[in-house]
């Protein structure tokens, strides 16, 4: 209406101004004053006259979703919901519980066709009698070799068997895989005194900033802290963890050391990883390695401690994969974020652990996205936290360091 409105209001200023301020024209008494509206420039298109592109139906399709791909979700029974499934629609008042198997959905993959509508047979083995008057004995073909049953039944047990005593043997561990277990535990544990938890990687100054207020600002905010943390200091993970020496240690420190823009980020990162060092060599002391490497770099005077080649460094040395330490290192950085959320009164200790969970898989893309890439690869994709990280120095009170 108020488009329409305008409309008329221009039309009828135009015409208005093309007489140059003076009297119209004497108008004859049949003729009557008009309006006059210029063609729309725009055209709307609807649903009508848009060609719409639909999937072909696979020939032959499969017989379970007949080709469309999706079945009910198995968790749900179509319903989206995992509360009152039996019920068409909910009662009043009541919110649904949206299914996380299929994401409210209601559709699922078909497993007989694994999503692509296409018919496949039914795999495994047929067992087929070749009639009373051949044999009265049931056989068992495969391809076009004809074998008895018995003979195949003995080789069936045969190949369950052997695949039961190679889970066995693949589920016993080690000694030494258990007990690299138990320090990779301890080195993700809260009660290690690395000073993790005195760092909220800026939340603080982002609260007083009023950027993060609510549970899903934070949640926004713990996400971006995650990708960015992935795409800077995971290549210094595994760079570090893949080649655990002095000489490479070193020059990740240094490459890092100037990489890093932010003084408050620079000085959460050093002391953090001065503290995990210092742990770790004390600790650890299996690894004599760490101690050495320590008391050499100290000596030094050249190197600054950072935490993210450290932990790869000390992850290397214990044995631990490339993919388990970038996983842990991603995880501690989730961990100390929601932690300072906890202290900050911006939710509560059961909400916080919803939060990890749910935060979880979103880390695991990360992860996929980031892992395995050298230190020149490495960059900065939220510098926003940047920013709000080294205004963190500026705030009147505040309960932690960074």
């Amino acid at each position: 209406m108020a488009l329409w409105t305008l409309s008329l209001s221009t039309t009828v200023r135009s015409e208005a101004a093309g007489f140059n301020g003076l009297p119209p024209p004497p108008r004859s008494p049949k003729s009557l004053p008009h309006l006059s509206l210029a063609k729309p420039s725009w055209v709307v298109r609807t649903e009508s006259n848009v060609r719409k592109k639909r999937r072909k139906k696979p020939d032959p399709h499969c017989v379970v979703c007949e080709g469309s791909g999706r079945v009910d979700c198995h968790q749900c029974c179509g319903k989206g919901r995992t509360n009152q499934v039996h019920a068409e629609m909910l009662p009043k008042g009541e919110w649904p519980k949206w299914c996380r198997t299929c994401g409210g959905s209601g559709l699922g993959y078909c497993s007989r066709c694994l999503g692509t509508g296409e018919y496949r047979y039914i795999m495994g083995f047929q067992f087929m009698n070749r009639g009373s008057n051949e044999s009265h004995e049931k056989k068992t073909y495969f391809g076009q070799i004809e074998f008895p049953k018995n003979f195949i039944s003995y080789i069936c047990l045969l190949e369950i068997s052997s695949a039961m005593q190679i889970n066995e043997e693949h589920n016993r561990a080690s000694p030494a895989d258990s007990f690299s277990q138990w320090s990779q535990w301890q080195l993700l544990d809260s009660l290690l005194p690395t000073g993790g938890f005195a760092h909220s990687f800026g939340l603080e100054a982002a609260v007083q900033s009023h950027l993060v207020s609510n549970p899903n600002e934070l949640k926004t905010f713990v996400i971006h802290v995650l990708e960015n943390t992935g795409s800077l200091f995971l290549p210094f993970v595994y760079s570090a963890s893949v080649s655990p020496d002095l000489e490479t240690w070193h020059n990740l420190d240094k490459i890092l050391d100037a990489t890093l823009t932010n003084e408050v980020g620079r000085k959460a990162s050093t002391s953090q990883g001065s503290a995990l060092m210092r742990v770790a060599s004390a600790v650890f002391s299996e690894t004599s390695s760490l101690k050495t490497m320590r008391d050499a770099s100290l000596g030094s005077g050249t190197i600054s401690f950072h935490h993210a080649p450290i932990f790869g460094l000390v992850c290397g040395a214990l044995g631990f994969d490339s993919i388990t330490t970038q996983r842990a290192y991603m995880f501690i950085t989730m961990r100390d974020v929601v932690s300072a959320a906890t202290r900050l009164n911006l939710i509560g200790p059961l909400g916080a652990a919803l939060l990890q969970h749910q935060v979880a898989p979103i880390a695991e893309v990360a992860l996929e996205k980031w892992m395995n890439r050298g230190v020149e690869d490495a960059c900065q994709t939220a510098p926003l936290l940047d920013t709000v990280q080294g205004c963190h120095g500026y705030l009147f009170s505040r309960l932690f360091s960074s």
